[in-house]
Order: C-alpha cells, then sequence, then structure tokens
C-alpha cells in the first residue's frame, strides 16, 4: 500500500504467515485510516508511516503486526 492514499471504502485481501486478511478501509474524518476486518470484529486507525492504533480491546497484537507491514508496503513491492 502507499501512505498517501486517500481511501472511499476500500477492499483488500490478503495472506501472512498463513493468515487470510480481508480488510475494509475507509479514511477516518478525525485522521488516518479506519482498517476493520469483518470476520473478527477487529478495528484499528492507521497512521500512515507511524503505527496501527487498536480501536477495541479485543485486537489481536499479532494480526496488528501483519496487517500494518503490509499497508506500510510500497505498492511497486506487493505480490
Amino acid at each position: 500500500m502507499t501512505a498517501d492514499l486517500l481511501f472511499n471504502p476500500s477492499h483488500i485481501v490478503f495472506e501472512a504467515e498463513g493468515t487470510r486478511y480481508d480488510l475494509v478501509l475507509t479514511n477516518d474524518p478525525y485522521g488516518g485510516v479506519l482498517v476493520a476486518w469483518p470476520a473478527t470484529g477487529y478495528l484499528w486507525r492507521w497512521y500512515p508511516n507511524d503505527r496501527l492504533k487498536p480501536l477495541s480491546n479485543i485486537c489481536n497484537d499479532y494480526d496488528a503486526i501483519q496487517i500494518y507491514k503490509y499497508l506500510e508496503t510500497p505498492l511497486e513491492d506487493l505480490p
């Protein structure tokens, strides 16, 4: 992904370390990009080039790391 994108609702699917991620991204009017994984109920706010902040107490740190790595990967480096 690239950090300077503005998202209308976006849908991305990818695999990392044996887990399939099926995410929905949209601009957050309060800053950053909302990242939702509907199948799990996880919700984060992504601050490009900074961090992925959990917005619920059920978010898994392992998955957050994988998602953040993917989001911060330049488009030309994605498979």
